[in-house]
């Protein structure tokens, strides 16, 4: 598992970084055109390729398909590929308007993004730990690379959308050349294209509300407020996904295969054992970082912004982590009562009154409080969002939840957030930096003290390294 965890958590952090560099390099208001075109990206991909990526982990070892899908699914997305860009590639040349030319870029992102998707799904499913790491890991590192040259070169935010491009094209190209050899390419199968559509379309959907979320958000921001301030939102939201919401989609995505797998060959019980253990490293994972943002945004953004963007994101900041983290247990841990029961479609629904929701509340929460408003409208629409989830899926698909996790998780806050309030008033980073570690060990130590699963098990591991050396 390390081999598909660790570099998608180095990643967030490269992420992180080129957080930083493109505010810096853009500046507020076309910052929020990038991420606007990049969010428009994201929901293209929900709407053509991710239920690929979805039916290679769920079904790959489903026994009715007899070990086609990655084959069936690489056909299936090579065309799509193709007919994207064609409709894009039209849409430019017969339509005028800056909308258009959006479009465009946030279609050829979207198509690279896919590529770097499916080929990491069927690298994970292959086994392939250190190619999977490296494809990872190069993403971010081209990326950023070659768009902070091609903006420095007087391109814009579109060049910076070129050059993030790239950096998924060019690593996800090899993963899906390792997995043509394994797998081979097939002109896909109309039935098992069905069975993938029904199952996948609707959790591709569901898995970028945060996407929706962010999109009107900012969009909304930018008609009543100004892109500037779009701009400012994007950062503190982006920062929040980044170092929060990526970990836990990512560690899903991770123990995923291994839920459907245990399911399809022992059973529900046995699938809902992997989850219980799943839980405690969820909360492990995510519980320092959503402390941390919540308790010291201060330090983190006047660390990683300008000025001007530090006085602006820190205000949204706190609100934004805390939404995140509920947005991110939604996703990563409950929407398995759908995925389990194949019940997708009904996730789709929940999510699409969610997000009518969200836009009803955002738009009159900054029309009535100005852009101040938007993280609380965020965060309420989030609260909701988790409230359907979790009742609904319960009658679905009851996902249990190991009942000492919870208290322990609060007693690990606590214990964390003296020294993450007094960080964010201490004056120097050694300072601030010394005491979120002091911060950081007193909440480990709480939960290793309350025998937290996935602490003790951390615990127990170092020790024998330890003792090993």
């Amino acid at each position: 598992m390390t081999w598909y965890f660790a570099p998608r958590m180095l990643s967030a952090v490269i992420a992180v970084l080129i957080l930083i560099v493109l505010t810096r390099v853009l500046g507020p208001a076309d910052f929020g055109r990038y991420n606007l075109t990049l969010l428009l990206g994201n929901l293209l991909f929900s709407f053509t390729f991710h239920w690929l990526a979805i039916a290679v982990g769920r079904f790959h070892h489903a026994k009715e398909f007899q070990g086609r899908t990655i084959a069936s699914t690489l056909g299936a997305g090579a065309i799509l590929a193709v007919a994207l860009f064609v409709l894009a590639s039209l849409l430019t040349l017969l339509l005028p308007g800056s909308w258009v030319d959006g479009f465009f870029y946030a279609a050829i992102y979207c198509i690279s993004h896919a590529m770097h998707e499916l080929g990491t799904a069927c690298l994970r499913q292959y086994h392939e730990g250190p190619k999977y790491a490296a494809v990872t890991l190069l993403r971010h590192i081209l990326g950023v690379a070659l768009a902070v040259v091609l903006v420095l070169n007087g391109g814009g935010y579109k060049s910076a959308l070129i050059g993030m491009s790239l950096g998924a094209a060019l690593p996800g190209a090899y993963a899906l050349m390792v997995a043509l050899r394994r797998s081979g390419i097939g002109l896909p199968d109309l039935t098992a294209l069905k069975t993938y559509l029904w199952f996948g379309f609707p959790l591709a959907v569901v898995s970028s509300g945060s996407t929706f979320f962010a999109m009107s958000t900012q969009s909304l921001l930018a008609l009543l407020a100004g892109m500037e301030f779009a701009g400012y939102f994007a950062a503190a939201q982006s920062l929040a996904t980044r170092t929060l919401r990526l970990p836990m989609s990512t560690l899903s995505r991770v123990v995923g295969p291994s839920v459907f797998q245990a399911q399809e060959e022992e059973g529900t019980q046995s699938s809902n054992a992997v989850l219980n253990r799943y839980f405690s490293f969820l909360m492990l994972i995510s519980l320092p970082i959503v402390a941390a943002l919540i308790c010291s945004a201060g330090v983190f953004s006047n660390l990683l912004f300008d000025p001007a963007f530090a006085d602006q994101t820190a205000g949204y900041l706190r609100v934004m982590a805390l939404a995140s983290f509920t947005l991110g247990l939604q996703g990563a841990y409950f929407s398995f009562s759908f995925s389990r029961s194949k019940k997708t479609a009904l996730q789709l629904g929940i999510t699409f009154c969610s997000l009518v929701v969200h836009v009803i509340l955002s738009f009159g929460i900054i029309y009535l409080f100005g852009a101040s408003g938007a993280s609380v409208a965020f965060l309420i629409s989030a609260i909701f969002s988790f409230g359907a989830f979790y009742l609904i899926g319960r009658k679905v698909d009851p996902v249990s939840i190991p009942s000492g996790e919870i208290p322990k998780a609060v007693a690990g806050f606590l214990a964390f957030a003296p020294f993450g309030i007094w960080a964010n008033s201490a004056l120097g980073l050694p300072a601030q930096f010394s005491l979120l570690a002091l911060g950081g060990g007193a909440m480990f130590v709480t939960l290793v003290g309350l025998r937290q699963i996935a602490a003790v098990v951390v615990w127990q591991k170092g020790k024998r390294l330890l003792a090993l050396n």
